[in-house]
């Protein structure tokens, strides 16, 4: 029998992750809504600061993707930092189906998640079935 997540997290772990993913899911509608597009979005529960919205400070002369520079952000801070998601759009270019990927982390566990979503209009953004993996800890693994 697999175990399942929330059988193996605290209390504090899964609460944060159930918040971080309906921010997550907000922001995605929003910025897909208003833009038809989203570029990686990191949102961070700060030991002292509580959540907030990682500035994305990208510089556009590295060859790392924004994923990649968000990453490098974060551990910059991990000291600070309880937990964090990363959402972006994993749409394949070209591709009629299209999803999020919501990357969760907690100091004691990681798990990813894919979202399909449909939004035909600025106005509709629904979801479908999600997909959830144990994800690979980046900050404290």
């Amino acid at each position: 029998m697999m175990t399942k997540w929330r059988d193996v997290t605290s209390a504090e772990c899964q609460q944060d992750f159930d918040d971080l993913l309906d921010v997550c899911v907000e922001i995605a509608a929003e910025r897909i809504g208003e833009n038809w597009g989203l570029d990686p979005v990191a949102v961070v529960n700060h030991v002292s600061l509580g959540q907030r919205i990682l500035p994305v400070e990208v510089d556009t002369s590295s060859t790392m993707t924004v994923y990649e520079q968000l990453v490098g952000q974060l551990r910059a801070v991990a000291d600070d930092v309880r937990s964090y998601a990363i959402v972006s759009d994993a749409t394949a270019e070209g591709a009629s189906d299209t999803h999020l990927e919501v990357l969760l982390e907690h100091r004691e566990y990681a798990m990813q998640i894919h979202v399909p979503y449909v939004i035909s209009d600025a106005k509709t953004f629904d979801l479908g079935p999600m997909k959830v993996v144990v994800g690979q800890q980046l900050l404290w693994g």
